[in-house]
């Protein structure tokens, strides 16, 4: 039996659904604890100003520099090995690549430690920050740089993990870690304070790994024994792969900081900007990365048996379901941007000022909400192709148009300038990696009938935002106090038209993926009950 005969959609759809419903759980608890931060220390003060940059910086230079070993390099060569050598093998592999990745990451750990300060100065802009922020901020980021460590395992043993099939376990991650830091801001925070938050996010990362661990006992791989001469090409290999992919995997996380950097003289810009974009993510990602987390190694072992017509049909199924999602999500959150940051986060430190801004850049964010898709999606799809070339050129265009319009528009537009260019970069790398796919692979990726379909899902987008703004402002006098009920009801009322206006279009035009997801759900019920 061919590698593609196993992989049946039913199969796939069922477990992005688990992960969904595991992830969204993960997401709903990031964005609490998001609101937690804002609402306790607010969007402009040193506190929050700090802490917001003191951990986001371990973060990107993680994602900078191993984020492409682990998603591009290493999980690629650890599939063939599992296909082709059998799991011993793999696992000796995984095992030799986790231990020198630790070296690695314990020795940059400690050198950015002893050079905190000049690193901090120099890339939030020195002199500008007041001292107050600044010291707390160089204080912060040493105690949280070891982030770097914790996560290069995390994100190690969950590649593992879903090469063999287990992906609920990693999706699971951040409900264990935000469960943690949760805690702490519902019965520490006034006891510790910002210094000990610090201190739980490192607790709360290494909950990441802790919780993998019985999942790789029982699939016996710490009885891994690595073994130099079976393993030095391999490794080689992976390290061939890792400088030009590298460069292509920080798209994401340069890109951002790159608009957080372009907020830092805008008034509650940097912490506004980091809030909304993690709203971004989460909504955004519940769907998107649910499911290249699945694609992922599923595209690595059909590259492996070159199985390039299952591969392309693989591709072409999950491109026509993200339009599906992504399109009316794209308008949906545009039009609900400010009730959604209200709803989630007003309260405390964070009033109505926080609320505008944040909205603003919300708004602009959502507009690469394809973009954001296409890239995760078919980036992951050059990578399982071993792909670095397309890849680096790419990310490489896309962070250079992000940066001259970040620092360009954010005088312009203010927090909303660094948004939309982030939404202009993400689309055009979008486009960049699908013309690149349509290059490599041998069978067709794309249809006239997914184009129909897909004029046919923007015209209902269009359709739903409009029936959206309409639905807000009908409402808008009908609750008198803000309330958090009245904040629901401002959300759902509108955004639950809008979804059965995109539904019941969808079926009068006759889009396939409207009957198929019906047919999903009626199957499930049906199962549940």
């Amino acid at each position: 039996m061919k590698t593609s005969d196993k992989l049946k959609a039913p199969s796939i759809i069922s477990t992005v659904g688990i992960m969904m419903a595991i992830t969204l759980t993960g997401k709903v608890m990031g964005i609490l604890r998001e609101r937690m931060l804002v609402v306790n220390f607010g969007t402009y003060t040193a506190e929050s100003i700090a802490f917001t940059q003191a951990s986001l910086l371990p973060r990107v230079f993680l994602d900078i520099m191993f984020a492409s070993v682990f998603s591009a390099s290493f999980i690629p060569v650890f599939n063939r090995y599992l296909e082709t050598k059998g799991k011993q093998a793999a696992f000796d592999l995984a095992a030799r690549f986790i231990k020198l990745l630790l070296l690695i990451t314990i020795a940059l750990t400690a050198l950015f430690i002893f050079f905190a300060t000049p690193i901090y100065t120099f890339v939030w802009g020195g002199e500008a920050l007041p001292l107050e922020t600044r010291l707390l901020g160089i204080s912060l980021l040493r105690i949280m740089f070891p982030i770097m460590v914790i996560s290069s395992l995390a994100f190690s043993l969950t590649g593992i993990l879903q090469s063999l099939g287990q992906f609920n376990i990693p999706a699971a991650m951040s409900v264990a870690s935000n469960g943690i830091i949760l805690l702490y801001y519902f019965f520490f925070i006034d006891y510790f304070g910002i210094y000990g938050l610090a201190a739980v996010f490192l607790l709360g990362w290494s909950a990441q790994v802790l919780i993998q661990i019985p999942f790789l006992v029982k699939h016996q791989f710490f009885k891994a024994r690595p073994k130099q001469a079976r393993d030095t090409e391999a490794l080689r290999e992976i390290g061939q792969l890792t400088l030009p992919v590298m460069v292509a995997s920080w798209l994401g996380p340069v890109n951002f900081f790159i608009n957080t950097r372009a907020s830092v003289n805008l008034e509650h810009g940097i912490v506004a900007m980091n809030t909304a974009h993690t709203l971004f993510i989460v909504i955004t990602g519940f769907f998107v990365l649910s499911l290249t987390n699945v694609l992922f190694p599923t595209l690595s072992k059909l590259a492996a048996h070159k199985d390039w017509k299952a591969y392309a049909a693989f591709l072409r199924s999950n491109l026509r379901g993200l339009m599906f999602l992504l399109l009316p999500m794209t308008f949906g959150l545009m039009a609900v941007a400010e009730p959604l940051i209200r709803l989630f986060f007003q309260g405390g430190l964070f009033q109505e000022v926080s609320v505008g801004i944040t909205a603003t850049a919300l708004f602009y964010f959502s507009l690469g909400i394809v973009g954001f898709g296409m890239q995760n999606v078919l980036s992951r799809a050059c990578f399982a192709l071993q792909d670095g070339r397309g890849p680096l050129i790419i990310a490489v265009l896309a962070m250079t148009i992000n940066f001259v319009l970040s620092f360009t528009l954010a005088p312009i537009m203010g927090i909303g300038g660094p948004a939309l260019a982030s939404a202009i970069a993400i689309s055009i790398a979008g486009m960049g990696f699908f013309v690149r796919m349509w290059q490599k692979l041998p069978e067709s990726l794309w249809t006239w009938a997914m184009t129909v379909d897909t004029a046919k899902m923007l015209i209902l987008s269009v359709a739903m935002f409009l029936a959206v703004r309409y639905g807000l402002d009908l409402i808008s006098g009908w609750f008198a106090a803000n309330t958090l009920l009245s904040r629901v009801l401002m959300v759902g009322i509108p955004a639950g038209l809008g979804v059965v206006i995109y539904m019941i279009g969808a079926f009068i035009l006759k889009v396939p993926e409207a009957k198929f997801m019906v047919k999903l759900i009626l199957n499930k019920l049906d199962k549940i009950k």
